[in-house]
């Protein structure tokens, strides 16, 4: 039993290294640009408001867990300040509740992950791709309730699965995690 385990152990820390080995880390920096590139046109299309996106999605990689973007949005802005003065907001999100946007947020984020995920090719397959989003509503005077917390994580797994169309997109939407504070 000893003999097995020891075996076992081996093997598994000989192809950890090798999977490091083959990591092309150019090929990776370009995976993440093209993912974050995607992100940002998806919700700058999404939420038209020049000042919604306030930082471009950027992404970390941490080893032994996987990818992990960030979105900072603004949402709800019914006025927006400016040098010149208070300007009323575009009609097509100050129209929407913050419940609504953020539901609309929830569906893009998800999709973006089951369409775009397997743009990331250097990750392994139990490693996890994961957005957060950090959905800030202007018009909420109480600072306890102004910020909501969306992350988003799905395994590479998953992602793969929905590429390959072994499962449904109502599968892939229940393997996501999704956790909102």
């Amino acid at each position: 039993m000893r003999t097995i385990l020891i075996f076992v152990t081996s093997f598994l820390v000989a192809d950890s290294l090798h999977a490091q080995k083959s990591f092309n880390l150019a090929a990776f920096k370009s995976e993440t640009r093209v993912f974050e590139g995607i992100m940002d046109n998806l919700l700058k299309q999404t939420f038209k408001d020049p000042f919604a996106l306030t930082v471009e999605p950027k992404g970390t990689y941490l080893q032994g867990y996987g990818m992990v973007f960030f979105v900072h949005l603004n949402i709800n802005r019914s006025k927006i300040r400016t040098p010149f003065g208070e300007m009323d907001a575009p009609r097509s999100m100050a129209e929407k509740s913050k419940e609504e946007q953020i539901r609309l947020i929830k569906e893009l984020t998800i999709q973006c992950l089951a369409d775009y995920g397997a743009t990331m090719k250097q990750l392994a397959g139990q490693d996890r791709i994961t957005i957060s989003a950090h959905v800030e509503d202007r018009n909420e005077l109480d600072p306890s309730k102004d910020t909501t917390v969306l992350v988003f994580s799905a395994t590479k797994d998953d992602i793969e699965l929905f590429t390959l169309k072994k499962i449904t997109i109502e599968k892939f939407r229940e393997r996501v995690h999704l956790f909102q504070y």
